[in-house]
Order: structure tokens, then sequence, then C-alpha cells
């Protein structure tokens, strides 16, 4: 094993070179890692080979293509075999009688009881991540390359208020990298908190109270409901992790 980068601010989580191998191109690369703070939280995260892509892959690893899958476009498709791939490379790691996560209601991934977990895939990464611990109750992941300048212009006042840019600004970070990991975060908070939501919610759900970039930890407060269990007010720790040109951010609750 090696450890990942490990500057100030950076991933700081073990790569086993041990993880589920692929005999087939279309995975290029693929591993396991620990969250040193989150040992109850299993992650694997590949990258495939658009170019590689076959439909006769979902056989070769034995995934299971439903039809609404089979009759999308091949982006749709290899993303979705990624992503499923890196949800059997991790379920093999718990104790359940299959490997397959089927599509349940508004296309929410369902994990084989009794385990949580959550699943990216875009462009040419995905990622999976499962828990079994009774006390999470909802759990998003996901993964963003660093948005650059001029978009972060473009778009941040649609992700983040004027106090949460004023925080951005107090550290020495560059600001760009952690406008993204504040975007990634309110992404996996979304993915965590949707499927007891029932109803598509913004940017503006969640507030950035607190920061802490040498422990990898942001805070969020709700500043709406969203549910019984999550009312407004409440407060959402989030981890995040940079990984080269790419920020990784889980949301465990």
């Amino acid at each position: 094993m090696r450890r990942l980068q490990r500057r100030r601010g950076y991933m700081q989580a073990t790569e086993h070179a041990g993880g589920v191998v692929s005999a087939n191109p279309f995975i290029s690369e693929e591993y396991f890692f620990e969250l040193h703070d989150r040992a109850d939280i299993r992650v694997h995260m590949c990258r495939f080979s658009p170019e590689q892509y076959e439909d006769d892959l979902f056989h070769r690893f034995g995934i299971h293509c439903p039809d609404q899958i089979s009759r999308a476009v091949p982006k749709r498709r290899m993303e979705y075999l990624a992503g499923r791939y890196s949800a059997k490379a991790t379920l093999q790691a718990f104790p359940v009688e299959t490997s397959q996560v089927i599509i349940g209601a508004n296309r929410c991934p369902v994990f084989p009881s009794p385990l949580m977990g959550s699943i990216y895939h875009s462009r040419n990464v995905a990622c999976c991540s499962v828990s079994q611990s009774d006390g999470i109750t909802a759990l998003g992941v996901d993964i963003e390359h660093f948005i650059a300048g001029e978009q972060v212009i473009d778009i941040g006042d649609s992700v983040i208020n004027d106090d949460e840019s004023r925080l951005l600004i107090s550290f020495t970070y560059p600001y760009n990298q952690l406008f993204t990991a504040v975007f990634s975060a309110k992404e996996s908070l979304f993915k965590a908190l949707y499927p007891q939501a029932g109803f598509y919610f913004g940017f503006d759900y969640a507030a950035l109270r607190h920061l802490e970039p040498d422990n990898h930890i942001m805070v969020f407060e709700l500043t709406k409901p969203i549910s019984k269990a999550f009312p407004k007010g409440k407060m959402i720790f989030t981890r995040y992790y940079f990984m080269a040109d790419k920020v990784f951010t889980l949301v465990a609750v």
C-alpha cells in the first residue's frame, strides 16, 4: 500500500493496492481507500476509459443492465456501468447475498439491506461509498474537478451567499478550490438527503458555517426544513479531501 498526497489540506487516506482488479481495459485504474476518521465507511474509486466501453461488459462484469439503461445513450450506459462496478467492488467487503444495486424511486440507488450507500459517476471517474453503521441514516458522495476562476464568477451567486464567500476568502487556500469543495459538499448533501426529502432542493438549503481545512471538515446549517429528521437549523458535518485536480466530498449523518 502507499500513501496518497499528504500536503496540508490534501487527502489523507490509505490506498490499498490489493483491491478488485479488472482484466478489461475499460477500468483503467481503481483502488479502495479508508478515511482515517471514518473507519465505518468503505470507499472505492475507479477511472474508466470511454473508448473501451462495450455493452457486453455488463455481462462480463456480472452487472445487471436495467431496461431504462439499455435504452439510454452510450454515455449514460458507460457511466452507469462504471458506477455499479465501483458499487460491486465495495459490496464485496460486506456479508450481503447480492452485489447488485438496483434503481429505486426517483432513480436513487438501492443498496442491499442493511447497508447504506451512495454512487457517483461522471466524466471518466466513478466512486461508491458504503456503510453498515447503525449510526448512519443518510450517505452522500460526490467528486468535482476544480472549477476554474472564470466559472466561479459565473455561477458563484447560485452556489454560495456573501457570508459563505467571506468565510472562504478568510483562508489562504486557493479560493476556487475551496469554492469547488463547497459546491461538491452541497451536491453530496443533496444525494444524502434527497431520498428522505422526496423533493429537489437547491444550494440555498444549506449554508457553510464553519471550515477546518487542516482537518478536512466543513459544517453546514440547513437554512430551510428538509424533513422531520432534518429541520431548519440542523448542522451537517461534511468531510472533503483534495485529490490533485479534484475534490472528493462525503456526507454521513
